[in-house]
């Protein structure tokens, strides 16, 4: 039994610098994701950022386009209006 733990002493004091290697491997291989997930959270916000800006310009064109179109629609109506105004008045002629 003595003979057993004067055994695990040198293993146990051997394997302690191969955990602190296999640990700090560890902590490297952590550090090392954790930079890489840094890294896409920032192109994600980056593209989202991107696409609000471009979901922006294509709303602003929208709006204009519409606005143009309602223009153009009144002066058609007010020109139909004109025109049924001119017949009325000559029909009552």
């Amino acid at each position: 039994m003595i003979e057993i733990f004067a055994l695990m002493i040198p293993i146990l004091a051997l394997s302690i610098p191969i955990v602190a290697l296999v640990t700090r491997f560890q902590l490297e291989r952590i550090k090392l994701q954790s930079r890489h997930e840094t890294e896409s959270v920032a192109h994600l916000r980056k593209a989202v950022e991107e696409l609000r800006e471009t979901t922006t310009q294509y709303d602003l064109a929208l709006d204009q386009t519409l606005q143009r179109i309602e223009r153009r629609l009144d002066e058609l109506e007010n020109r139909v209006a004109q025109l049924e105004q001119g017949q009325t008045q000559q029909l009552l002629r």
